[in-house]
């Protein structure tokens, strides 16, 4: 699973001050895109201010409701109708939590706690940037959902041109950094094997050397290397 999970259903723990856990928790950073699991209507927004946080109920055509807490932003209002796969926020560390998860529960239609396990998966599938091969078209036919192939060729088209050039002209300076270094390198190395062979015996040595080491200097007044 891409998420881990992080807590069980009915789990009794002393952060929920050992009530039974009405959902599961499945660990993810801030910002992750969340979508619905089904075709439903949302029926309550949370605004952050009890314990699960931000988040939102959605209500399914059976009665059955889904609910996501501790949501960083929710992109949904009471009464919209929803899609499987439409985004409804992003999730967060609102609320009584002790780090950034989603909670997911389910109620049944009068209201009585499901365990919502069995889903896991296919809310770890749909949630953040690599989706269910079966939510794809829907990224890219409606702008309006913000997910995250939207946001990549509606509108950040120009930032990638911009970075791959960044990129390159990165690597090219990179080279050329990489190639002077190297040529003045030679040219110390050089005049000193020179002037070892001035020493030898060799009467141009001294010539050659004193043009190896006019020519480090130079590169290094050219090169800010002074």
């Amino acid at each position: 699973m891409k998420f881990r999970l992080t807590g069980k259903f009915g789990e009794l723990s002393p952060v929920r001050n050992w009530q039974p856990h009405s959902g599961i928790d499945l660990a993810m950073p801030e910002g992750t895109t969340l979508r619905s699991i089904g075709n439903g209507v949302v029926d309550k927004v949370f605004d952050g201010s009890s314990a699960i946080g931000k988040g939102l109920s959605i209500k399914f055509p059976d009665g059955t409701r889904a609910i996501y807490g501790h949501l960083s932003d929710v992109k949904v209002r009471v009464g919209e109708n929803l899609s499987a796969g439409d985004v409804i926020g992003f999730s967060g560390n609102t609320g009584n939590s002790t780090g950034p998860h989603l909670h997911f529960g389910l109620k049944d239609a009068s209201g009585g706690t499901l365990d919502p396990t069995p889903f896991a998966d296919k809310l770890a599938s749909i949630s953040g940037d690599h989706v269910a091969p079966g939510i794809i078209t829907q990224l890219f036919n409606n702008e309006s959902t913000q997910g995250p192939l939207t946001r990549l060729f509606w509108s950040s088209s120009e930032s990638i041109r911009e970075k791959t050039a960044d990129v390159a002209t990165e690597v090219i300076l990179g080279i050329l950094d990489a190639a002077k270094d190297l040529i003045m390198a030679g040219t110390l190395l050089g005049a000193g094997v020179l002037i070892i062979l001035k020493v030898a015996g060799w009467r141009d040595g001294g010539r050659w050397a004193g043009v190896l080491l006019v020519v480090n200097v130079l590169l290094r007044a050219l090169f800010g290397g002074v």
